[in-house]
């Protein structure tokens, strides 16, 4: 089994697929958010927790991550 802590949800993915491993993923997000309150903006998904559940299943629990974007002038928002 893999070890897919802290990586990007992305390549956890590929990994856990190419081993052959099924699983889960599990949103978690402020008390108060929405996925849908991420839409469009742009968000890297990260692993901050990985359980096991059986020999070849997993659940993968997944934080959004706001990329900062830098303006021109150097400032960011």
């Amino acid at each position: 089994m893999p070890n897919v802590l802290a990586l990007p949800l992305e390549e956890a993915t590929r990994r856990l697929t190419q081993a052959g491993c099924s699983f889960d993923v599990e949103l978690l997000l402020p008390p108060r958010g929405a996925e849908e309150d991420f839409a469009g903006q742009a968000v890297r998904k990260y692993v901050v927790r990985q359980q096991m559940l059986s020999a070849n299943r997993l659940v993968l629990t997944v934080v959004y991550r706001l990329r900062k974007e830098v303006r021109d002038n150097g400032s960011e928002n």
